[in-house]
């Protein structure tokens, strides 16, 4: 073996452009693999950094009117399960909420925390810094406030000081005893900065509010489809309990991590190993093409072996040795690929704040992909050179031999691998092309409203301070009042959301009766705002009129719809005067009817990856909670960035520990917003360059390889009389059929592969004739180029050399 290797080694030494364009072939091949294999291991594969984090299972709720849509349970219904559950060691459940700090430590501040009952940092567990987790008396209603800071909030508000621990700050506007102090890096469940008790009585009466993520560790034996069971029947007898909060929805279980993946996001991933998985096929065809190439020129040598005895496997074994040194030295230059890419990767998601548990690094299992793909490329590529070339015809070697001839089914396997390749690149392509195609469409696609100049921040109200709605809109009617002093301002509004929040609501239309158990309720998305809502953003007023202050609390209830609002409830019809309501009919929601006095513009909303649906706009001195509204404000130089100090101090004006956050440019959102969706672009332009230049550079190969092979044949027919341009045409049809029949199979191929990728294009079909033309384009060009050198060498044949050497 070590003999082998030696021998290999210095072969391979001989051949150095052979042996660099191979290894970097391999490299590029296991380099983009084991770089997708670390993004989807870390976001799909790897989980949760808990023991037995498998049999951490979350109970999820699902309607069956819109069985797409996940949620969790309402208090009530958590403590209906807790009380009756027997397939659990124990069950928590975790909300997430922001909060307020404010006092000792700097300017208030609003944070993305996580309230959690007590039992669930034991059941995961938490790792801890500094003092304890919460107990089951800090969940007890009225039990003093309690705070676990995570070791970020610690480190940068309060100088990494334990002495913290045992003392209080105000916790929405409440004094609270820091009780602990998270491990570095523990954010439970995403990027939480700090962890609070859930005892907040005001959900436990409301059984249709389910923001409660239930989950418990399963008892020893007891399997998840048990689980499942057990819920499925909770479920249904909650429907038979409370049948007008529970009718339709039913109960089932998967794994904790499980829960924070969807069904699209391991589609997608699917569908990105998948392609990368060609990328891999491409190189392993090229290299499988050089080592026939180099084995066909060899022929001699591995003639002479066989005849002093070398038997058939030893000559595999060799040559495979050979494929061995190059898929490892491919899988080092990959692993450094690999390690470039990640950095690459961390570096643009870094704004993104992805969930502390997800890690983008090349471990050991990428590792151990990458030795894998290394094996796995060492026999593609090499197995059907090795044992094609293991057994030579030692006559026919040796009569060929003068003119280096070649068999002409070494040829034709090397010609049909260039079709393949060409294939897969057309297909690689299409969906690289269909992916960019949509990310362009959703990055010049009309909003429908102007974010230039619009800086926004958002404010929540305390509620021990604020705990009815009378006083929430008393604190934002003063604030419009200060805001309208500001000269820095030239317009502004309030609303509960930013413009592009997908907020969708049953409703009924009235003189329409309601949709049968078992459909989809007519629903609407709804946004309480403030006068100047649409000139603030120059959404256009098509029919009636805006909001004026004279909408009061006991003036008529009024709405706004959009265009698509009134087409889809009153088609050919005006809007104006026609009513609705929200909800879906069931008992204690609101009865009153809203009037619609204006028809506006449709916006987009949502993931931007379909159009407008009905909206509606109701003013927020008549909506039931206001707790949290946003300001959204022009700046009259246009400097949007220049308004944050001037909300901020006027906020603080009006309450000193009330903080402006999720602040921003509305042109920062709508990027953040945009973001996702120009990494899966990124990602499969990489794809389809890679594929690209490998297609370019098999082909470059092969072609230079038969001119090489055919210098006799083309040097006879310049002596016969042969033109240049005949001679540039032989070589350019014998690779124009290979492109063009790879081009057709790949153009088929991905005609109906497409349709992989629809529920995550916008405004693009999956046969998108711009795409698939662009392709033929790209390969077409690529064919020529890579053919073209080869051509031009065809053309200095020397035909009395050529004919010396026949």
């Amino acid at each position: 073996m070590f003999s082998d290797l030696r021998l290999s080694a210095r072969t391979l030494v001989k051949s150095p452009l052979f042996c660099v364009v191979a290894i970097v072939t391999l490299g590029l091949g296991i380099g983009v693999n084991t770089a997708m294999f670390s993004i989807i291991n870390g976001i799909l594969w790897r989980g949760l950094p808990f023991p037995e984090q498998e049999r951490i299972v979350a109970a999820v709720g699902r309607n069956e009117a819109q069985p797409r849509d996940r949620f969790g349970m309402s208090w009530a219904e958590f403590e209906d399960f807790r009380r009756g559950q027997r397939s659990f060691v124990d069950v928590a459940a975790y909300e997430d909420r922001t909060t307020t700090l404010s006092g000792p430590g700097g300017d208030p501040e609003r944070i993305s925390g996580t309230a959690m009952s007590a039992a669930g940092m034991t059941m995961l567990p938490g790792p801890l810094a500094h003092g304890r987790w919460f107990t089951a008396e800090d969940d007890k209603p009225g039990a003093p406030g309690a705070i676990v800071l995570s070791h970020a909030l610690w480190t940068n508000r309060f100088k990494a000081d334990p002495a913290i621990v045992g003392q209080s700050i105000k916790v929405n506007s409440e004094w609270t005893t820091v009780v602990g102090v998270a491990a570095e890096g523990f954010r439970f469940p995403d990027d939480g900065g700090a962890f609070v008790p859930l005892r907040d009585l005001r959900l436990k009466d409301k059984r249709d509010e389910r923001a409660l993520t239930v989950f418990g560790r399963l008892k020893p034996g007891v399997t998840l489809v048990q689980a499942n069971a057990e819920l499925a029947a909770f479920g249904a007898q909650l429907a038979k309990d409370h049948a007008d909060t529970n009718r339709g929805i039913t109960f089932g279980a998967q794994t904790l991590f499980a829960r924070f993946s969807g069904d699209e996001d391991r589609q997608l991933f699917g569908v990105m190993l998948g392609a990368v998985l060609l990328v891999m096929l491409i190189a392993c065809a090229n290299v499988g093409n050089l080592l026939l190439a180099r084995s066909s020129v060899r022929e001699k040598e591995l003639a002479v072996r066989a005849a002093l005895g070398a038997g058939r496997a030893r000559v595999v074994r060799l040559l495979l040795t050979e494929a061995m040194l190059l898929s490892v030295a491919g899988a080092v230059l990959g692993c450094g690929v690999a390690a470039g890419s990640l950095a690459l990767f961390r570096r643009a998601v870094v704004d993104a704040h992805p969930p502390y548990w997800m890690h983008f690094d090349l471990d050991a299992a990428a590792l151990l992909y990458a030795i894998g793909l290394a094996g796995a490329s060492c026999l593609l590529a090499g197995l059907y050179p090795a044992w094609r070339h293991s057994r030579p015809d030692l006559n026919s070697v040796l009569k060929d031999a003068g003119r280096g001839s070649t068999s002409a089914g070494v040829g034709r396997f090397a010609r049909m691998m260039i079709v393949g390749e060409v294939a897969l690149s057309c297909l690689l392509l299409v969906l690289s092309g269909l992916t960019i195609r949509s990310v362009i469409q959703t990055q010049s696609l009309p909003m429908g409203f102007t974010s230039a100049g619009v800086y926004s921040g958002r404010v929540a109200l305390l509620d021990r301070e604020f705990d009815d709605v009378a006083k929430q809109k008393q604190f934002f009617a003063r604030l419009i009042e200060r805001l309208r002093e500001r000269p820095e301002i030239a317009d502004f509004t309030i609303s509960d959301m930013q413009p592009t929040w997908d907020n969708s609501q049953p409703i009924l239309i009235e003189g329409r009766a309601p949709e049968p158990d078992g459909k989809p309720p007519l629903a609407s998305s709804v946004k309480s705002v403030a006068p100047h809502f649409f000139s603030t953003l120059g959404i256009g007023l098509l029919q009636g009129r805006d909001f004026t202050d004279a909408d009061a609390p006991e003036a008529t209830r009024v709405a706004i719809v959009n265009t698509a609002f009134g087409q889809k409830y009153w088609p050919n019809q005006s809007a104006i005067g026609r009513r609705f309501r929200l909800g879906a009919g069931k008992p204690g929601e609101d009865e009153h009817w809203l009037t619609v006095v204006g028809v506006v513009t449709p916006i987009m909303e949502g993931r931007f990856n379909s159009q407008p649906g009905p909206q509606a706009y109701v003013p927020f001195t008549q909506a039931s909670d206001v707790r949290r509204m946003t300001v959204m404000a022009k700046a009259r130089g246009g400097d949007a960035a220049a308004l944050a100090p001037v909300l901020r101090r006027t906020v603080r004006s009006l309450n000193d520990d009330l903080p402006i956050y999720f602040a921003q440019t509305l042109d920062q959102m709508l990027e953040e917003a945009r973001f996702s969706k120009r990494i899966i672009a990124w990602i499969f332009g990489v794809f389809g360059a890679v594929a690209l230049v490998l297609a370019g550079v098999g082909l470059y190969g092969v072609m230079s390889y038969s001119v090489a092979q055919r210098t006799s044949e083309i040097g006879v027919r310049v002596a016969l009389g042969a033109t240049p341009r005949d001679v540039l045409g032989l070589v350019l049809r014998q690779s124009g059929w290979q492109v063009g029949l790879g081009l057709a199979l790949g153009i088929g191929v991905s005609f109906f592969a497409g349709q992989l990728m629809a529920g995550f294009l916008y405004a693009v079909s999956p046969r998108d004739p711009g795409t698939f033309i662009g392709t033929v384009l790209a390969l077409g060009s690529a064919g020529v180029f890579a053919t073209l050198v080869p051509a031009l060498r065809a053309l200095r044949v020397n035909p009395v050399v050529a004919l010396r050497n026949e």
